[in-house]
């Protein structure tokens, strides 16, 4: 098994949705993509037919990860396949670049790792088969990103590896660039025999691919609960979020999730919005702006331990409550006969137990068709997990795990922007 077979199994058997390709010259591995797909060489002669709708870039991968690549592929990319210059330190640069640009559960497919004479290895070519020393970068993330999925496979010729567990927010080999790039220049990761370096590289039979890309298909299709909006710029978009505010009120509301909640708005048109979490205030207002700017006639109620200083309104109602405990608020206020359909809004303290208290008094009392959001599941990539004991993300997984149909999460919002571009991965939920 070549390359390109190899290749056009992972196209074949993941199916993804987007395609990344560093190194495409002569076309013959961005011919196999049949999804919307980007080729990335600054010499590039593509001499075959491309079946998929695909836009070439004559310029570095350097330069080109300049750009916005989410917003050329519509959303992050799904599967990516290195095969640029053939220098560990461009491979790295690659590598970090296209896990910035990927999702959690994006793929990234690296050509080169294995030669088969020491020849072939020279960090400038003089030999018509020519790997470089790319191999370094197997031992170099195994060392550094031991939470990467690395797996290696003796493809004829040149080797391939497969990169799985992505985690785009992750900053450590960025952190670290400068020291490996010194490492490589400097021999560290240097190796001598082609034994060392398959014993270091440790590939599996080429025959295995198919069977492993089975097996990693099922484990992409179980849904991560990593935000798309994980980068290089999450605290800073955070902060904005944590700063924003709505007729001069904390809203604390994400930009990607308003807009979210617009269309849900407009599709299910919900007679009552009950929100679990008040805080200042200004997110009930918001709603109840967005709802009289469509038409839509929804009673607001905002439920809270401490309720905010505003004044009471005609649409809005504010309401003490725990949400450890919603059965007394729901009956001292009447909550039970409030109009339908209703949309449910949990954004109070985002601990696993108040998560899982709310997912469990919702599916009791929630109808077909009506929504419960669990928001703030970005915490986890924001580093905060083990404070909420794994809040939100937690208490959906394990409830969802114990078998009950009652809630599916609506990857339609969910999957708006991109795979969980959203501050409350998997946290859109329909009432089934």
């Amino acid at each position: 098994m070549d390359y390109l077979e190899a290749l056009s199994s992972i196209h074949r058997i993941l199916r993804p949705r987007n395609y990344l390709e560093i190194g495409s010259r002569f076309g013959h591995s961005l011919a196999l993509s049949e999804a919307p797909s980007i080729g990335v060489d600054p010499d590039y002669e593509i001499r075959l037919p491309l079946k998929a709708p695909t836009r070439l870039f004559a310029e570095t991968s350097d330069d080109f990860f300049k750009r916005d690549v989410a917003a050329l592929v519509c959303g992050p990319v799904d599967l990516a396949f290195i095969d640029g210059m053939h220098n560990a330190e461009f491979a790295l640069r690659d590598f970090i670049n296209c896990e910035r640009a990927s999702h959690a559960q994006g793929i990234i497919v690296i050509d080169d790792v294995l030669p088969r004479d020491i020849a072939h290895t020279s960090r400038e070519r003089n030999t018509q088969v020519w790997t470089g020393d790319v191999y370094k970068l197997v031992a170099i993330l195994r060392k550094f990103r031991p939470d990467l999925i690395v797996e290696t496979y003796d493809v004829e010729m040149k080797g391939l590896c497969i990169v799985s567990g992505l985690r785009p927010g992750d900053a450590t080999l960025t952190e670290a660039y400068r020291d490996i790039e010194a490492g490589i220049l400097n021999g560290r990761y240097q190796l001598e025999t082609i034994e060392e370096i398959t014993r270091i590289v440790a590939p599996q039979p080429a025959a295995s691919l198919q069977a492993d890309l089975e097996r990693l298909k099922e484990r992409r299709s179980k849904r991560s609960y990593a935000t798309g909006l994980v980068g290089a710029d999450l605290p800073a978009y955070h902060a904005g979020t944590m700063e924003y505010r709505y007729r001069g009120i904390p809203c604390l509301k994400s930009p990607v999730d308003i807009a979210i909640y617009l269309r849900l708005l407009d599709q299910l048109r919900p007679a009552s919005i009950i929100e679990i979490g008040s805080k200042h205030g200004g997110s009930a207002m918001l709603f109840r702006d967005m709802c009289g700017a469509m038409d839509i006639q929804a009673q607001i109620v905002s439920i809270d331990l401490d309720q905010p200083g505003l004044p009471a309104s005609e649409e809005i109602r504010f309401v003490q409550g725990d949400a450890a405990n919603l059965e007394t608020p729901f009956r001292q206020h009447g909550l039970f006969d409030l109009p339908r359909p209703w949309l449910v809004i949990e954004d109070s303290a985002h601990s696993y137990a108040v998560c899982t208290s709310v997912l469990e008094f919702f599916e009791e009392h929630l109808r077909t068709g009506e929504y419960l959001v669990m928001e703030d599941g970005v915490l986890d990539d924001l580093g905060w997990s083990a404070q909420y004991q794994g809040g939100p993300n937690r208490a959906i997984a394990e409830f969802l795990a114990r078998g009950s149909r009652s809630f599916e999460i609506d990857v339609a919002y969910c999957d708006m922007f991109g795979r969980n571009m959203t501050y409350n991965p998997n946290g859109y939920l329909r009432r089934t």
